[in-house]
């Protein structure tokens, strides 16, 4: 075979292999979800203050991974176990509250909002 041959092979070889590669990795990507009382959760970088934490509900008792979307409650793609989950003291109350959660490993309390169910 000459040069050209195999150039042209070569190239065919690479073409395949990326294109192939990119679409068996393409994944759709899920943001960070907590599953609790069957409500789908947003997790939030949103600071809660301590004021505004309520009654604790439980603890995260599975933590998934990240690629992939929680069904169960009690469970999260982003949240470690044992993550503490309260209610939110608020002012004006909704038919999905947001919850507050503290992390075992912080101090801190962030926000999770309540993701509206799509109806199509």
């Amino acid at each position: 075979m000459n040069k050209r041959t195999i150039f042209y092979l070569l190239t065919c070889i690479l073409l395949v292999a990326s294109t192939t590669y990119i679409i068996c990795n393409k994944r759709e990507q899920v943001p960070p979800i907590l599953v609790w009382d069957e409500q789908e959760y947003y997790v939030t970088n949103e600071p809660a203050k301590v004021e505004e934490v309520g009654q604790k509900l439980g603890e995260v008792t599975k933590k998934i991974k990240t690629s992939k979307k929680p069904t169960k409650n009690r469970e999260s793609n982003t949240l470690q176990e044992k993550t503490e989950v309260f209610t939110m003291i608020e002012e004006g109350k909704s038919d999905y509250p947001p919850l507050i959660i503290k992390e075992a490993y912080s101090d801190e309390y962030r926000v999770v909002r309540p993701m509206l169910k799509q109806v199509l």
